[in-house]
């Protein structure tokens, strides 16, 4: 288990430390010194499946505090019901896209030498890592402190459902109920989780898919051979979103979180 810990920090705080010597990425600051948050991750998660996630209250509180040679780790984690910090700090390199790092002699955690190593990506000034984790093809999406992301599009981000329309029938979701539901996209990709009752069960769902955006419409692309249409819909300033299904007849409405 510490081993696989060890592996996945590492491979969040390389690809951190990367982007900000090698890009400016579309006007902005996108330095390397700085603190960064994560802001989503498509990972297997207790073995849910590949889906994208929104961090959790404590992985909300971590932050990767970065200067010219240093990655300081300010790691909050669930253990339990309790929000454990263990930070690690690490001495960096960078060499031909690949960022090369040691844990430090004055790092609280972790064994002091240890090394790794890991590639990146940035695009609209997000830091886009992939990593191996628990044999799967993972990523995480970075965003860093003070950076004005509003150019990203209004799809992407985390949406909590409000209510479920079927027809002439209309379901407001309550607390301690089973109708829930909420949508955590990135340019990358989307997942959609949906409770709904049924026969007297409360039906659970996770679906991901790929999806781009042409002539300002929405597109399920997750089956090559495949584009189907989205029909979705934007209001109040781009916080609120409807996202109708068969054909119009089921609409599910949903506010931004973040």
């Amino acid at each position: 288990m510490k081993k696989l810990i060890f592996s996945a920090l590492v491979a969040t705080a390389l690809f951190v430390s990367s982007c900000g010597k090698d890009d400016d990425n579309g006007g902005g600051s996108t330095s390397l010194n700085g603190d960064w948050y994560l802001y989503t991750f498509y990972d297997n998660l207790n073995g849910k499946g590949l889906r994208w996630i929104t961090p959790d209250n404590c992985s909300l509180q971590t932050y990767w505090s970065i200067s010219d040679k240093k990655i300081k780790n300010e790691w909050y984690h669930l253990e339990g019901s309790d929000c454990e910090y263990t930070p690690i700090y690490y001495n960096y390199t960078i060499n031909n896209g690949v960022i090369n790092v040691t844990v430090a002699e004055d790092s609280p955690n972790e064994r002091i030498g240890a090394k790794s190593s890991v590639k990146y990506e940035m695009k609209g000034k997000e830091l886009i890592i992939y990593h191996k984790s628990g044999g799967y093809d993972a990523i995480q999406i970075f965003h860093k402190k003070g950076v004005d992301y509003s150019s990203l599009d209004p799809f992407v981000g985390y949406w909590k459902m409000t209510k479920y329309v079927v027809g002439q029938q209309e379901l407001i979701v309550k607390d301690g109920e089973c109708l829930d539901g909420h949508i955590v996209a990135h340019s990358l990709g989307a997942t959609l989780y949906l409770n709904y009752p049924e026969n007297g069960q409360c039906n659970k769902t996770i679906n991901t898919y790929e999806w781009i955006k042409e002539g300002g419409k929405y597109y399920n692309v997750s089956n090559p051979a495949e584009k189907t249409l989205w029909d979705i819909s934007f209001s109040n300033n781009n916080r609120y979103m409807t996202f109708a299904i068969d054909n119009g007849r089921t609409v599910m409405h949903f506010t931004k979180v973040k």
